[in-house]
Formats: structure tokens, sequence, C-alpha cells
């Protein structure tokens, strides 16, 4: 995001430390990235989250952190939950923060099906497969 220049990310990397502060072996937002590669992934897959992110900063860079924190938790609480969605979101997507609370990623589970009931499931199977046809064409 063009906005987010070294003020603005040192900003943000501050006002995400008090929401996430570094805890015993745990880094903190800023220590693990959220101002820099953190929040440019979760701007990339939440672009509704830049106009209040704007808001935030714009507060940051005229407030010491704690009072803007606070401003921004009163009257400006959309802006507020942004900053917090932006902060947790850019920390846990760090593959260092999901290398320590042991976090692998997602996994297909099988699915047992023994205890399906037959006469619940019956007339599903019976009709066979059903799909509607794409649209676009597309197979």
């Amino acid at each position: 995001m063009t906005f987010l220049d070294d003020a603005a990310r040192a900003h943000l990397g501050a006002l995400a430390d008090l929401l996430i502060p570094e805890d015993g072996d745990m880094p903190s937002a800023s220590g693990a990235g959220v101002a820099g590669p953190g929040v440019d992934a979760v701007l990339a897959a939440r672009p509704d989250l830049v106009e209040p992110l704007r808001i935030a900063l714009a507060l940051a860079a005229e407030m010491d952190p704690p009072r803007a924190l606070a401003t921004l938790r009163t009257e400006h609480p959309a802006a507020f939950t942004a900053l917090g969605e932006i902060a947790a979101g850019g920390y846990f997507l760090q593959a260092d923060i999901q290398r320590r609370i042991g976090y692998r990623g997602r996994a297909a589970l099988p699915i047992d099906t023994a205890p399906v009931d037959a006469e619940l499931l019956g007339p599903v199977l019976a009709r066979g497969a059903i799909w509607r046809a794409d649209p676009r064409g597309a197979q």
C-alpha cells in the first residue's frame, strides 16, 4: 500500500505492540513483522480494512500510542476493530509465530461414514449425483 511509508509502519507497529506485547518467548506484534509483511498480507486479503487503518494511523501520527488507542476504542470503534484484526491477522500469518504455537496448517481429515444413518442417507444415495451446469460454461 502506498500510504504505508516508514512513518506509518512505525505508528502501526507502536499501536499493534500495545495490543500484542512481547510475552516470554513470544515476540511483540512489531517483533513478529506485523508492520511489515504482516500488514501487507492482511490488506491484500482484506482491502476493506484500508480506510479504517488510515483513520487509526492518522490518530497515531497526532497522539502518543496509548492515547491514540484509547481514542480509537471510544471514538472510532470501527477503526479500533480493524486495527485489532490487522494486528492479530498479521501476527498469526507469520511462519515463525505459527511454528511457535504449534500450528501446522489446515489438514484434510477423513470422514468416518460408518455411523451415518443409512435411512437418512439412503434417499440421497439413491437419487445419484446431481448438479447444475456452471453458467459460465466452466467444467
